[in-house]
């Protein structure tokens, strides 16, 4: 059975056909999950400002020109419906995904090693794990939608409505930031 592209779910949903849109629901809700509960740190919050990020794709699906892909149109509006709920609750970054996926690798990369040497990787990923909750939103914010989302520069830029070269700045600034600061709490120098 082939896939249904984007394309085709979207000229389905402009078409009156539901079930197209019930797709792309399908296809992207986990994703926008994850970006939302990222940022809002708030499963509750995120599964509303996913919910009202869908709502506004699809009375809108009209204005989809398709000069991007689908996917960053909708991040681009349920990251800046996420990030008017940041300014109005003035919360932060959950980075919790980010945390797990670091750990995870500390550990997997440990196999092998004495038990002792694991307590040490899960010692550290803890260590990197507070560093990250206090991180500036906006390097949070790149970081996920990088290393996490696997968008490109241009993506993350698009969404974030800043440039390409922004977008670089802020996940370099952000990976200098994050090395500084575990460093500090290791008292020790930390390469990335």
């Amino acid at each position: 059975m082939r896939t249904i592209s984007d394309a085709e779910l979207i000229k389905q949903t402009r078409d009156g056909l539901v079930s197209g849109f019930e797709m792309l629901v399908r296809r992207y809700h986990p994703r926008c999950m994850r970006l939302a509960t990222g940022m809002l740190n708030n499963k509750e919050e995120a599964e509303e400002a996913v919910q009202d990020a869908f709502m506004k794709v699809y009375s809108h699906m009209d204005s989809f020109r398709g000069d991007a892909k689908f996917s960053t149109w909708l991040y681009k509006i349920l990251y800046n419906l996420c990030y008017t709920r940041l300014r109005y609750k003035k919360t932060f970054v959950d980075v919790s995904i980010v945390e797990d996926r670091y750990e995870n690798r500390l550990l997997n990369s440990a196999i092998g090693e004495s038990e002792t040497k694991i307590i040490e990787v899960k010692d550290l990923a803890e260590k990197v794990t507070m560093v990250l909750h206090e991180l500036p939103e906006r390097y949070k914010t790149v970081m996920h939608l990088f290393y996490i989302e696997n968008l490109t520069l241009e993506e993350i830029a698009n969404i974030m409505n800043i440039s390409r070269n922004s977008a670089k700045v802020r996940l370099y600034r952000g990976r200098m930031l994050l090395r500084d600061m575990v460093a500090q709490q290791l008292g020790e120098d930390v390469t990335t």
